[in-house]
């Protein structure tokens, strides 16, 4: 296993994505398990739908890749699965991409190109983050760094960031088959390497534990500074112009 001290050698934490030009805007949501990733999206999208923007949301893998053999021993038991060779990361690592670009091109486009929010939980950086975490030579990780140079950018990236302790207690007190996959040493390697990749990628850290109001107003002056939410002000004309109309 590589561990993110080592460094990467021939490739940066930069990872040349292109601007897509639709009038949509593209909000992409990553961080370890249990740290606030659902919760901020249900938070963002329950705002959206108040400024009445309309906001489609994605998870990824696809729910077709997630009900194959392949991926579901892998959730199974994911070192088990790469130690018995029953999974070669690097392969995996390019269907899981394959996956997320088939539906950024039949699904979500679409909702892009009608100016609507899509957000997207697990975008690219969790998969670069689980790859990065397997054996794997230099030209492996450069044609996964090429790969991914084919995502759209979000128009904002954002990062649920927690205290390995808190996500670990979240994950306990979801119940014993949560609780059995805590792996601090892996959480905590997982967390470094998606600050690392929010650094370098424009991303927007998002504390989750300091409570939800602070986070979404955090989120909320973001995302309306971006365009992807109208301002209060132009809320107020909206239904003042409306209410002149009756």
């Amino acid at each position: 296993m590589n561990h993110p001290d080592s460094g990467y050698g021939d490739l940066g934490f930069r990872i040349p994505m292109r601007r897509h030009a639709w009038p949509g805007k593209l909000i992409a949501v990553s961080g370890i398990d249990a740290s606030g990733k659902t919760t901020l999206i249900r938070c963002i999208a329950a705002e959206a739908r108040r400024r009445s923007v309309v906001v489609r949301r994605f998870k990824f893998p696809s729910r077709k890749l997630k009900d194959t053999a392949l991926f579901r021993e892998f959730d199974r038991d994911r070192q088990g699965s790469l130690d018995r060779g029953f999974v070669d990361p690097f392969g995996l690592t390019l269907v899981l991409m394959g996956d997320r670009l088939l539906t950024l091109h039949k699904q979500v486009r679409g909702h892009l190109q009608a100016g609507r929010m899509v957000i997207i939980d697990r975008y690219l950086f969790t998969t670069l983050v689980e790859f990065l975490l397997t054996p794997h030579s230099a030209a492996e990780r450069r044609t996964v760094w090429e790969c991914a140079g084919h995502f759209p950018r979000p128009d904002c990236y954002l990062f649920t960031d927690v205290p390995v302790d808190v996500a670990a207690d979240r994950l306990r007190d979801r119940g014993e088959a949560e609780a059995e996959s805590v792996d601090l040493e892996g959480m905590s390697m997982r967390a470094k390497l998606f600050r690392e990749f929010a650094a370098m990628n424009d991303g927007v850290s998002v504390r989750t534990d300091n409570g939800l109001e602070y986070s979404v107003r955090a989120v909320r002056e973001r995302l309306t500074t971006i365009g992807a939410l109208p301002s209060r002000t132009c809320d107020a004309r909206r239904v003042t112009s409306a209410g002149e109309q009756q």
